[in-house]
């Protein structure tokens, strides 16, 4: 009889992790995505609605699962910036960063080629405003910069023109895009820049300082287009990873695989 009760239990034990292991995905597909045909004449349309439940439907966090964080604000814990053009050159560090504004974004085109297994997506931010504490040493012209403070700068309207490159994978369950990875090319409108305590509380040579950057903010975006660039990416890729490998892409694509 005790063999029996052990066997039992044991195969209670395995048929528990078996179901746990099955469950490991969205397994129900919310009424808000509609599966898009590739040879239909709407696909890209039909696409771009389905991405944009990302920004805005699982902004918080996917249904089900805790494994994704909320993406306005969303909170990273390092950038360092180093760009150098001879007349610019400084080293920065910011930490503590919140990126806000998000949530706002409208994917305004997309496209997805079986062959090459690459999406493609252009997504569009009215306003993308970075909080963080800085530390900064170099200099800016005739500015020589030694400080930290807290500060935020702002790119409008931003569009992020991106390439998301996936390996189909298929379980007996579904079809899965994992992601392999993300390539971003960033295009803005606008910018502003602020830093408080940038010269030990000198007032006028701060504001001095922020007209100087604020008038010359292409120049001075471009500089620090590399690193953004290179931190979208990375959020991109960690938050693409998790979400596809959770949600079927059957649920986006009908005909994915």
């Amino acid at each position: 009889m005790r063999i029996k009760i052990s066997i039992s239990l044991s195969l209670l034990a395995l048929s528990v992790v078996l179901a746990v292991a099955a469950a490991n995905y969205l397994t129900e597909k919310p009424d808000y995505l509609n599966p898009c045909r590739l040879d239909d004449s709407g696909f890209q349309k039909c696409l771009a609605a389905n991405l944009q439940v990302l920004f805005s439907k699982w902004k918080d966090g996917l249904p089900g699962t805790n494994t994704l964080t909320t993406i306005d604000p969303l909170h990273i814990k390092r950038i360092k910036i180093s760009p150098s053009n001879g007349a610019i050159v400084f080293n920065a560090e910011l930490r503590n960063v919140q990126i806000k504004g998000a949530s706002r974004a409208v994917v305004q085109s997309a496209s997805y080629d079986p062959s090459s297994h690459t999406a493609k997506t252009a997504t569009n931010a009215p306003k993308l405003r970075f909080e963080f504490d800085y530390k900064v040493k170099g200099h800016i012209l005739a500015l020589n910069l030694n400080s930290q403070g807290k500060g935020y700068f702002e790119a409008d309207d931003a569009t992020l023109n991106s390439e998301m490159f996936v390996k189909p994978r298929i379980t007996p369950e579904a079809a899965f895009a994992d992601v392999q990875g993300v390539n971003t090319n960033l295009k803005i409108g606008g910018f502003k820049i602020r830093l408080e305590n940038l010269f030990g509380g000198n007032k006028d040579l701060e504001d001095t300082a922020h007209v100087l950057f604020n008038e010359n903010w292409r120049d001075f975006f471009e500089l620090m287009r590399p690193t953004i660039e290179q931190t979208v990416d990375i959020v991109l890729l960690g938050r693409f990873k998790k979400t596809f490998e959770y949600v079927p892409a059957n649920y986006f694509i009908e005909n994915f695989h």
